[in-house]
């Protein structure tokens, strides 16, 4: 059984990239399309089994009764997930988001969720469920429907489980609502923007030490983009640079999909039992390396990961942090 179980949505995303974003109004010109499978769970999901094997890491989601939901999993399985809990709603469409990308590889997205929507806190309590969630050690919860979010993050906590949260599109329901929910989570993990939103800061570095603090003292990990990560937690704060891909001749194509490949790599090498700066470091290669390429789930494995990380040009970096 699988030892990483991640819950979140599933989409089949069409990307769109142009030299531009649209803004209200515009027309802009498209210079290639691709339809690849996405969303944050299956993407976590796929990032994860990259790093620890076919097989160990599970997903819990909902698709529809679509030609898209064979799709996804015949790609799932490609990819070693286990889809024993993936399952599938009668009568409603699989999830799909419509994705425009600039020459920079920033992004504007629009998600239709569809059949991810039909996830409920009840489907947590049958056997195929209930069992992969007993077999797991580490459970990732990205972006599912909040009473899912809750239910699952009180389970992990009740049941010693490791608990890596990432809630994503939910932080627009305010840190209120959230709070109770956090609090059962080991690790919060936000976008500078999330941070901001939910924090009610200006500054993504300011609001991550906020969350923390709010969360007495709670791990609160919010990515930078190419600024790298923060840590905060006990009144403590660590940065963990990012990778700097023009050292190593790479450029930023697309960065869509990059903050599940560091959620799904860093709850990875978590699970390696890897403390948690040496995790964080080997999250944001991955990260990083994935916004060079155009799918959506093109997340490096563990041996491109290592590559990278044991080059002096990154060791020197990494050895700056741990002895900090």
């Amino acid at each position: 059984m699988a030892k990483m179980l991640v819950c979140g949505v599933v989409n089949w995303d069409v990307t769109l990239f142009v030299d531009r974003l649209p803004g209200p109004g515009q027309e802009v010109n498209v210079n290639n399309i691709i339809s690849v499978p996405g969303g944050k769970g299956g993407n976590t999901a796929v990032a994860g089994a990259k790093i620890l094997g076919p097989g160990q890491v599970g997903l819990l989601a909902m698709l529809g009764s679509d030609d898209i939901a064979s799709k996804q999993l015949d790609f799932l399985a490609k990819d070693g997930v286990d889809t024993t809990c993936v399952l599938q709603q009668d009568a409603v469409g699989s999830g799909q988001a419509h994705i425009a990308v600039d020459s920079k590889g920033e992004n504007m997205i629009l998600t239709f969720k569809a059949a991810n929507q039909m996830l409920t806190a009840e489907i947590l309590n049958t056997d195929k469920v209930r069992s992969s969630l007993e077999q797991s050690d580490l459970l990732v919860i990205i972006d599912p429907p909040l009473q899912v979010a809750g239910a699952l993050a009180e389970y992990g906590k009740k049941n010693d489980k490791t608990v890596v949260w990432s809630p994503a599109l939910l932080t627009t329901l305010g840190f209120s609502v959230l709070a109770k929910y956090m609090q059962n989570s080991d690790y919060l993990i936000l976008n500078e923007h999330e941070a901001m939103q939910l924090a009610g800061q200006d500054d993504g570095r300011n609001a991550c030490a906020e969350l923390s603090n709010r969360l007495a003292g709670k791990k609160v990990i919010t990515t930078l983009g190419s600024q790298g990560c923060l840590v905060c937690f006990e009144d403590k704060t660590a940065l963990i640079p990012a990778m700097d891909l023009a050292a190593f001749g790479l450029e930023t194509i697309s960065t869509v999909g990059a903050g599940d490949a560091f959620v799904g790599a860093f709850a990875a090498f978590k699970l390696q039992s890897k403390e948690d700066f040496e995790s964080l470091f080997l999250a944001s290669i991955a990260a990083a390396i994935k916004t060079t390429r155009k799918e959506t789930r093109a997340s490096p494995d563990l041996k491109e990961i290592l590559h990278y990380a044991n080059d002096s040009r990154l060791a020197d970096s990494w050895k700056k942090i741990r002895f900090s």
